[in-house]
C-alpha cells in the first residue's frame, strides 16, 4: 500500500508540473498493475488525464488493470481511431473480458472499432458458454506442424512473436488441424536447425474441450502442474490455449463465489469487485436469505411461546409482560442479524485480501453500507410486523391488545436498529484490524456474532425499557 500511495504522489505532482516525460518515466519504473491501482484513486477525467499522456504500448497494459468504471469512461472519451490503436496491442482474450464488463452501448463502440480479423476472432469465443474452457482460452498461441524442422519453427515464432500470448509451450497440428502433441521452446536451442518437430514433439498431452467447466480446468492445472492448458473441440482439433494467468483469475472468481453463497449471498447478483456492485444488487443479493431466516425464525417463537405458556407463573406477572414478550423477538433477530454482519464481514475480509479497497475509498464504504443497512432493515422490519401480526392473531383468536402492538412497535424499530448497526459492525471490523496491521480474518464468525448478539440484547432491552 506504501508503494501505491508513493506512485499517486508521484502522478499527483508531475499532473501539477504539467510534467508528460515524468508522468512515462513513473509508467514505465512501476508494474503496471500498481500503476493503475494507483491511478484509480483520482477522479475520472484525471484518470483520462493520465491514461492520454502514455506511450501506446504501456496505456495498452495499463488499460487491462483497470476496473471497468474508469474502462468505460475512457472508451467514452476514445475516438474510434484511438479505440482501435488500444485493441491492437491486446490480446483477443483481454478484450473479451473487457466486452464482458461493459454496456451494450459501449460494447458497440468497442466491435466497431475492431478490424473484421479481430471482430471474426471475438465472435469464435463468445459463441461458447459463459464459466466453460472455451469462454475464458485465448486464440492467440502457436501452431505448428509435424514435418516442419526446428529451423522453420524458429522463424515463424520471431516473425509473429508479438501476435502469440505466450511462446514457452508450442503446440504441434497435423493438415486438418488436430492435436497432435507439443514441445518446450528449449527443445528448439538443443535440436539441430534440420530435426522435424513431429520426432522431437511429446505425444503425451493434457488437454480440455471447449465445453468443460473452468472450475475443472482449472482442476487440471493443479493436477498435472503446467502453465498452458490446449483446447480442443469435439473432433480433438486445436481451437485455442488457456494460460495460467487465466486460470488463477478463475480461482479467484470461483472461491469468492463460494465465499459468498457460504455467507448466504446470491454470488449472481454480486461483482468480483465490491466496488463494482451497486447499492440495488448489494441488497437483492442479500435480502431473500435473511428473510427466509426471519421466517424460519416464526419456529422459534412458537417455541418459545410454548413454553411460556407452560410456566403458570408468566401467565399472571403484575407487570413486566411486554419484556418477557420480546425475548422470543431477541433471540430469532440475534440470529438473523449474526448472519447480516458476517455477510459484511466476508465480503470486506475478501476485498481486503483482493487489494480491492484504498484508504480514501472508506467514506464511501461506510455511506454504501449504511444505505444497504438501512435498505435490509426496513424490509426485514416489515416482515417482521406481518409474522407477529399472525403469530398474535393466531395465539389470541384474532382480537390484539395494546401490549402487542406495542411489542410489535418497538420490535420493528429494534429490528431496524440493530440490522443497520451490525451491518456496519461487519464491515468496520476487519477495517479497523487492516488499520493496526493485523490479520482481517480474526473477524471471523464466532467474535462477529458474539458482539452482535451483545449488541441486540442491549438496544432490545432499551426499547422494553420503554416499554415497561
Amino acid at each position: 500500500m506504501l508503494k501505491l500511495d508513493h506512485i499517486e504522489e508521484m502522478l499527483e505532482k508531475a499532473l501539477e508540473e504539467k510534467d508528460v516525460k515524468k508522468i512515462r518515466s513513473i509508467s514505465k519504473e512501476f508494474q503496471f498493475v500498481d500503476f493503475a491501482e494507483a491511478m484509480e484513486q483520482f477522479e475520472s477525467k484525471k484518470v483520462l488525464k493520465i491514461f492520454r499522456l502514455l506511450e501506446l504500448e504501456e496505456a495498452a497494459e495499463i488499460f487491462t488493470y483497470l476496473d471497468s468504471e474508469h474502462q468505460e469512461y475512457i472508451i467514452e472519451a476514445f475516438t474510434n481511431t484511438e479505440i482501435q490503436e488500444i485493441l491492437d496491442e491486446l490480446y483477443t482474450d483481454d478484450i473479451i473480458d473487457l466486452i464482458d464488463e461493459m454496456p451494450s452501448e459501449v460494447v458497440k463502440k468497442i466491435l466497431k472499432a475492431t478490424t473484421k480479423d479481430v471482430r471474426k476472432e471475438l465472435n469464435n469465443i463468445l459463441k461458447y458458454k459463459e464459466h466453460t474452457a472455451g469462454a475464458i482460452m485465448s486464440i492467440n498461441f502457436t501452431e505448428l506442424k509435424e514435418d516442419n524442422t526446428v529451423e522453420m519453427a524458429i522463424k515463424a515464432i520471431k516473425r509473429r512473436h508479438e501476435d502469440y500470448d505466450e511462446i514457452d509451450d508450442l503446440y504441434i497440428i497435423d493438415e486438418q488441424n488436430k492435436l497432435l502433441g507439443w514441445i518446450e521452446l528449449k527443445q528448439l536451442l538443443i535440436n539441430t536447425p534440420k530435426t522435424k518437430l513431429g520426432k522431437i514433439m511429446n505425444s503425451k498431452i493434457v488437454n480440455v474441450n471447449v465445453e468443460m467447466d473452468q472450475e475443472e480446468v482449472a482442476n487440471y492445472f493443479k493436477r498435472y502442474d503446467i502453465n498452458t492448458l490446449p483446447v480442443v473441440n469435439k473432433n480433438q482439433q486445436l481451437v485455442g490455449i488457456i494460460t495460467v494467468d487465466d486460470v488463477i483469475d478463475v480461482l479467484v472468481e470461483e472461491s469468492t463465489e463460494d465465499i459468498q453463497n457460504f455467507a448466504g449471498i446470491d454470488a449472481d447478483n454480486v461483482e468480483s469487485d465490491y466496488f463494482e456492485t451497486s447499492i440495488f444488487k448489494m441488497y437483492k443479493s442479500r435480502v431473500i436469505w435473511l428473510s427466509i431466516l426471519l421466517l424460519i425464525g416464526v419456529i422459534t417463537h412458537a417455541i418459545m411461546l410454548l413454553m411460556f405458556n407452560l410456566v403458570p407463573s408468566l401467565k399472571v406477572l403484575p407487570s413486566g409482560k411486554e419484556m418477557i414478550m420480546m425475548i422470543p423477538i431477541l433471540i430469532v433477530l440475534a440470529g438473523v442479524s449474526g448472519n447480516i454482519a458476517n455477510q459484511s464481514s466476508l465480503m470486506m475480509i475478501r476485498s481486503l485480501a483482493l487489494n480491492q479497497v484504498h484508504k480514501k475509498e472508506i467514506k464511501t464504504i461506510l455511506v454504501k453500507e449504511l444505505v444497504v443497512g438501512f435498505l435490509l432493515g426496513i424490509s426485514l422490519a416489515f416482515i417482521n410486523v406481518i409474522r407477529l401480526l399472525i403469530i398474535y392473531a393466531i395465539e389470541s383468536g384474532g382480537v390484539i391488545n395494546n401490549s402487542e402492538w406495542m411489542v410489535i412497535l418497538f420490535s420493528t424499530l429494534g429490528i431496524l436498529v440493530v440490522v443497520m448497526l451490525a451491518n456496519l459492525l461487519g464491515i468496520l471490523l476487519p477495517l479497523i484490524l487492516k488499520k493496526v496491521k493485523k490479520d482481517p480474518t480474526i473477524a471471523s464468525s464466532p467474535l462477529i456474532t458474539s458482539l452482535v448478539d451483545i449488541l441486540c440484547v442491549l438496544v432490545f432491552i432499551g426499547f422494553a425499557l420503554i416499554i415497561v
